[in-house]
């Protein structure tokens, strides 16, 4: 039997056992997860449907931009999704006990390499169907399209999200095999100039005059849509395939999706064959490199002198923690990317125009970017600070017997990533008002928000993992899918929207002239009030709550 095939049928048990532990899962995490996904879906199906009824607003116009509009959409989810895809790569491909067992068996590298391909693209398609199901719902509503229209849609995404994962795949092998041996520096060197040189000659297009609403649309979406319409690109082929078929032109339709079938096809020889050729020398390579890291990092590092000056029991816990992040690339790679992500639309901000709107319009961007910024932040705490005790695992005891106290040691923890999320929420939100020009009690409004947010994040995180310890469980993923990860999420999401709709509602009235500016300057300061008794309540509880459980735990 071909190896691809035995694989595969691995994965069918392994499915069979997942839906008989989901059938074990808490009530609470299941109705959590039900409405959170309804709720998303309906929000984003509204504001899809928004768009397009806007689009009916500018005429004929709006009608030339429908059909592009599909390419420009799919062209984003593309991005989106080889960037995930090469994330996921990485760890499934290099990071994977599973691989290390096939390894060792007559299972040849190149299905190896293809199962982990297939992996892949099932581990990060699902965003892209949780996107694109609302987005083609407000479509098929606002044209009163036939339920044939989400067939055609479903079809044409599934080589869709295959190609994306195979562009990812081979980016993150050809990488890890080929990339030369250099210091992590050099290439934040590199990484840094490449950015400055693509941004920075941007900077001096910023004094054009302020075109009118039109013109502004036009001329922002116009280059976008023709980079995404290009004909060689494949989110123009899906684009071109859905619309044919939703006018009944099934010979092009079936045509472009058999373009997209065989590009896949193409795809997957070239996998087999690389992941053959390369795959055994490419794991030499990142394991030969994860040593050789750990020799570096074990030594003294630059970040020890920022916690000499702490006690001596938290600074070998913070340097522990320190070395423990730089040794796993799946956080700081998260963090990179998604942070550098928001960084790099914030710094583009002018180049978009975006500050030359109406001041009404550069309100909502401001309170839009916080809540992007904190959706990032409440994502990734509760995915990486939440877990940050149980991972210790059976050697907790080890801690627990050490010459400091517990609530020393979750201070410690917590102190350390908050350090780090304060930095950067700071940094960011300090750079998106500065970027649209907005009135200084709005800058000043966002940046408390975005400092109460780490604050509030990362003791809610640490406290309850505390709380809801885990210490047989080695997987990350499986700790954060409990109870406790739950709740953590959910409690974070509550408090995202509890500190951020105050201030978004009360300087969207005053732009709008819905009440006075002596009504925002009365009203503000109970607000900044509320924000720090909210903020003190989800930090410091969680917190009390998790060192209580601590104490009284036996190691």
């Amino acid at each position: 039997m071909n190896d691809l095939v035995v694989l595969l049928l691995k994965d069918a048990w392994s499915l069979r056992n997942l839906r008989r532990l989901a059938q074990e899962q808490s009530s609470f995490k299941v109705a959590f997860i039900l409405c959170f996904a309804a709720l998303m879906l309906a929000g984003l199906w509204w504001v899809f449907l928004d768009g397009f009824r806007t689009l009916d607003t500018l005429g004929g116009i709006g009608l030339m931009l429908v059909h592009h509009l599909f390419a420009l959409f799919f062209f984003g989810l593309a991005l989106m999704l080889v960037v995930s895809n090469i994330i996921t790569a990485y760890t499934t491909l290099f990071r994977s006990e599973e691989v290390d067992f096939l390894m060792t068996r007559p299972a040849s590298h190149g299905a190896v390499t293809l199962h982990q391909w297939l992996e892949t693209a099932g581990l990060s398609s699902w965003a892209f169907f949780f996107i694109i199901i609302p987005f083609i719902g407000a479509y098929a509503w606002h044209q009163k399209l036939s339920p044939l229209f989400s067939v055609w849609t479903f079809l044409f995404s599934i080589p869709f999200v295959l190609l994306c994962a195979e562009v990812g795949l081979l980016i993150t092998l050809c990488a890890v095999r080929w990339t030369p041996k250099v210091r992590p520096w050099v290439w934040s060197v590199v990484l840094a100039a490449g950015a400055a040189m693509l941004f920075l000659p941007q900077a001096g297009r910023n004094s054009a005059p302020a075109p009118d609403e039109l013109t502004f649309i036009l001329s922002q979406l116009a280059p976008g849509l023709r980079l995404a319409s290009h004909p060689l690109w494949p989110s123009g082929w899906v684009a071109e395939g859905i619309m044919a078929m939703s006018k009944n032109q099934w010979g092009r339709g079936l045509w472009f999706l058999g373009v997209l079938t065989a590009q896949v096809l193409m795809g997957a020889v070239i996998i087999e064959q690389l992941g053959h050729q390369w795959l055994g020398e490419a794991r030499q390579r990142a394991l030969a490199t994860q040593r050789r890291g750990r020799r570096r990092i074990s030594l003294f590092t630059p970040l020890d002198t920022l916690v000499r000056p702490l006690p001596s029991d938290m600074r070998a816990l913070i340097s522990k923690d320190i070395r423990a992040f730089l040794r796993d690339p799946v956080q700081w790679s998260q963090a990179l990317i998604f942070f550098g992500l928001l960084g790099i639309y914030f710094f583009n901000l002018r180049n978009l125009h975006y500050h030359q709107l109406l001041p009404v319009w550069r309100n909502l961007i401001v309170f839009l970017n916080i809540f992007s910024l904190s959706a990032v932040m409440c994502s990734y705490c509760s995915r990486f600070v939440y877990p940050q005790l149980s991972l210790e695992g059976q050697g907790f005891w080890l801690v627990g017997l050490s010459p400091t106290t517990m609530g020393r040691v979750l201070l410690a923890k917590a102190g350390l990533w908050l350090m780090g999320m304060v930095l950067i929420s700071g940094t960011l939100m300090t750079v998106s008002t500065w970027m649209l020009g907005v009135d200084w009690t709005v800058r000043l409004s966002a940046l408390a928000v975005a400092l109460a947010m780490p604050f509030a994040l990362c003791g809610l995180s640490m406290g309850l993992g505390a709380l809801f310890l885990d210490l047989k469980q080695r997987n990350p993923t499986a700790i954060v899918s409990g109870f406790g990860g739950t709740l953590t999420l959910a409690l974070s999401l509550l408090y995202m929207m509890l500190s951020v709709l105050p201030f978004g509602l009360l300087f969207h009235g005053a732009v709008a002239h819905y009440y006075s500016a002596h009504t925002v300057r009365l009203v503000l300061p109970f607000l900044y009030l509320w924000l720090v008794a909210l903020t003190l309540v989800t930090g410091l509880v969680p917190m009390i709550l998790g060192r209580n459980s601590l104490k009284h735990r036996e190691y």
